[in-house]
């Protein structure tokens, strides 16, 4: 049997999880469950998951999720998401809720189902909170999310800290891809030119890029305008093919802002990715992109 799947997202800001869903016709090896969104315009994001999977042939169900924060923290939205995007008001998704979705998935087959989580954990944190048998039930979690060096309150857990730490503190094994780590592997205007003429999805995501790049300069003074950073699928990558990442199991708390704070521990279901290669990882994601040449 196949490792179920199912991606929680909130595509449609960050090309990142663009990426993350272009990867998967490439792992043969994985059974996509389902996707569910999560965090603001769901409806909008859900609308760009579907016109993505059509594309690809990607037959999993594709579920609206949770779009308010239970921190009732104010969303960042871009204002871009779903916009420009050919066809995809003619997009049709399931209506079942993705709390149910998950729930339901997890129960069909305990301790089977992996979860990739790549937005705010929103959605399994009420999960968890709705049906106390679904932690218990899960695989594992690899998550987006956190920063273990300089103490920057790192989005997907910042945008809602009393989902995160409902999750931290569930007891589910989980994976951790950390900021600190996934800013060192970047993607730049050349590869995303070469993913584009390479992929079934490659002008899409390349667009949605330039539309990321051009936010990005604006809130990072620091942005270059033609790169960013595959944070995303790194996270899938981390619980694929985790003989190309270092971990080690911590203790993981979040503080009222957001900001985690990690203690070596045995005994924790809690790893956190702590190095890898970046050449090896940045050729495999390329790869699963479709570019094969030059590397």
């Amino acid at each position: 049997m196949k490792p179920r799947l199912i991606i929680d997202t909130d595509i449609g800001t960050d090309v990142d999880d663009l990426w993350t869903l272009a990867m998967l016709p490439g792992l043969s090896d994985v059974q996509l469950d389902a996707i569910t969104l999560v965090y603001g315009d769901t409806r909008a994001r859900a609308q760009l998951a579907v016109t993505a999977c059509d594309a690809m042939g990607l037959k999993a169900p594709i579920h609206r999720g949770c779009e308010k924060p239970l921190s009732d923290k104010e969303i960042l939205w871009a204002g871009y998401e779903g916009t420009g995007v050919p066809d995809i008001t003619e997009t049709s998704y399931s209506a079942t809720h993705a709390v149910d979705a998950l729930i339901t998935q997890a129960a069909q087959s305990p301790n089977t189902l992996d979860v990739v989580a790549i937005g705010p954990l929103t959605n399994i944190a009420t999960a968890i909170q709705r049906h106390s048998p679904f932690a218990h039930t899960l695989h594992h979690i690899s998550v987006m999310g956190g920063e273990f060096k300089v103490g920057w309150p790192e989005h997907n857990f910042s945008s809602d800290v009393i989902a995160t730490k409902i999750v931290l503190e569930s007891g589910i094994a989980m994976t951790i891809m950390p900021l600190d780590q996934t800013l060192r592997l970047v993607l730049n205007r050349s590869d995303v030119e070469a993913i584009a003429s390479a992929h079934p999805i490659g002008p899409l995501m390349a667009a949605e890029a330039e539309k990321f790049w051009r936010w990005l300069t604006v809130i990072v003074p620091s942005a270059t305008g033609h790169s960013s950073a595959a944070h995303d699928p790194a996270a899938l990558l981390a619980l694929v093919e985790p003989t190309l990442f270092e971990f080690k199991p911590m203790h993981v708390e979040i503080s009222e802002k957001g900001q985690v704070r990690g203690v070596p521990d045995t005994s924790s279901p809690i790893q956190v990715v702590t190095d890898f290669d970046v050449n090896a990882v940045r050729s495999r994601l390329l790869t699963l992109l479709g570019v094969t040449e030059g590397l």
